[in-house]
């Protein structure tokens, strides 16, 4: 195993504690907004592991990588949609700046692997998975912006 593979590991073990961290936070949530966007959010953070777990099983076997598909289920918030009041908004406001600091270091942290890797193919592996933290951690500071002037979760 090289060392791109050892961090695509590390890289699966951040997947399934965030996966964790959402589903708390779902489980926090009082209203069903809040319920789905966190459990949409643990979600794509399962698919997260599946695709880095597919990317190394292919690796091992010699495979061209194939980049992340973004996930079209996780929607851009839509400011002007009426939200759905949480009643647990305080609790929901701190979850909220705890992913938003744990997506930003993510993000960082995967753009500095990239940014340090020769390969081609691993600079193009963590550049994909950094996008996709900068996506989360812009879909968690638009509800944490709602959360905490509106009191509410802006979810479909």
């Amino acid at each position: 195993m090289n060392n791109i593979d050892n961090l695509l590991l590390e890289a699966m073990n951040a997947e399934v504690k965030a996966k964790e961290f959402y589903t708390n936070a779902s489980s926090r949530a009082q209203s069903q907004a809040g319920k789905k966007f966190f459990q949409e959010l643990a979600d794509f953070e399962n698919h997260h592991y599946e695709k880095v777990k597919e990317i190394i099983d292919s690796r091992n076997k010699g495979a061209k990588f194939e980049p992340l598909k973004s996930r079209p289920e996780l929607k851009e918030i839509k400011s002007e949609v009426k939200g759905e009041f949480e009643p647990n908004k305080d609790e929901i406001a701190d979850v909220l700046t705890l992913g938003i600091r744990a997506e930003k270091e993510a993000q960082e942290r995967y753009t500095a692997i990239a940014n340090k890797l020769d390969d081609p193919e691993g600079k193009d592996i963590f550049q994909n998975l950094a996008e996709d933290e900068r996506r989360h951690h812009d879909l968690l500071e638009a509800q944490y912006y709602h959360i905490s002037n509106k009191g509410t979760i802006i979810w479909e």
